[in-house]
């Protein structure tokens, strides 16, 4: 008969306390739709190897540790984006006006960030997981001009316990997407002309601490974390290769240091916030301070219009100033 994949469901909360489930996922979580991925299982086969005075065949075989990791690709929504993104940077802070939430995500410099408890249905009722003490490793958003904003969100888990009872009415975040209209990619105080970006951020957990007489990790922690990405523009002059390649745009030859510049990629839906006072769209607003732009060729060929995928990666020169900083605005009380 088979079972759909379409029937599963995901959910999440903020974990307040470590290796402790929360008693309150029923009625505090939110459930995330899905374009597909999964957390699997990352376990090996300990076989022996061949030994003197023994047979040709394998002797014997068991389980060894095991984590959980893996990828959700989705659509791009408000509400549960806000729980991914303070697992991902380890703060955020909110303020609320008449009808509308504005939460502000910074990074934390701790390298223990916050847990976060998932429930997994997969298929209908193929079978159903918890999860206890997960991290976001890789969070990934893109879009292109016609097209959606879609993100992808790695994820590593210490613990997992299948055949459980699952929530039968999850809240589901079902807020307003975005389309690649409304969005704009600002380098430097000027709107670029750009056909696609991307934006990844990475926390680089260690997920091979594993200790004697236990099957699960003793700890995630993060190691350095990196803020990169990309824009595909036609380029009208060549101040951005200038920039990326002789280290300024004024330049005529190869300098040895960066041009650090601010980035900024907003995102809006068509749609406002209901009962937001004055009306307000639902938004996302990443801003980078630093940016350095990575050497590319210019590559033309044959009669195609010269286009460049520019990549670019966050520094942090002063310890003061936040990588980087991401706005959401919707209408969400309370982070889950």
């Amino acid at each position: 008969m088979g079972d759909s994949s379409q029937a599963g469901m995901v959910g999440f909360m903020t974990q307040a306390t470590p290796d402790t489930f929360p008693a309150t996922f029923d009625t505090a979580s939110m459930f995330m739709k899905l374009r597909g991925g999964s957390l699997t299982p990352n376990r090996e086969l300990l076989v022996t190897d061949p030994e003197i005075g023994g047979g040709r065949d394998t002797v014997d075989a068991y389980l060894g540790a095991v984590s959980w990791a893996g990828d959700l690709e989705y659509y791009f929504r408000f509400k549960t984006i806000c729980t991914l993104l303070k697992a991902a940077f380890g703060t955020g802070a909110l303020v609320t006006t008449t009808g509308v939430t504005t939460h502000t995500f910074t990074p934390l410099d701790s390298a223990t960030l916050p847990f976060l408890a998932i429930e997994e249905r997969i298929g209908s009722a193929l079978e159903k997981f918890q999860y206890t003490d997960a991290v976001v490793n890789t969070f990934h958003l893109e879009a292109e001009a016609n097209g959606f904003l879609m993100g992808t969100c790695g994820l590593i888990a210490r613990k997992q316990i299948a055949g459980i009872t699952m929530d039968p009415t999850p809240t589901w975040d079902d807020s307003n997407l975005v389309v690649g209209t409304n969005i704009t990619v600002t380098y430097n105080g000027v709107t670029l002309p750009a056909k696609s970006f991307s934006f990844d951020m990475t926390n680089n957990f260690e997920d091979d601490d594993f200790r004697l007489g236990s099957f699960y990790l003793g700890d995630l922690v993060a190691k350095s974390r990196e803020f990169t990405g990309s824009f595909q523009i036609r380029p009208q002059d060549s101040a951005l290769w200038r920039t990326a390649v002789y280290g300024g745009s004024a330049l005529t030859a190869p300098a040895g240091t960066t041009n650090k510049q601010q980035l900024v990629i907003t995102c809006s839906t068509y749609e406002d916030i209901p009962g937001g006072t004055p009306a307000t769209k639902y938004s996302i607003a990443l801003t980078l301070p630093k940016v350095a732009l990575e050497p590319y060729g210019l590559e033309p060929s044959g009669d195609d219009i010269i286009e460049n995928d520019i990549s670019w990666r966050g520094l942090r020169p002063v310890q003061a100033t936040p990588a980087c900083t991401v706005v959401v605005k919707n209408d969400l009380a309370a982070v889950a």
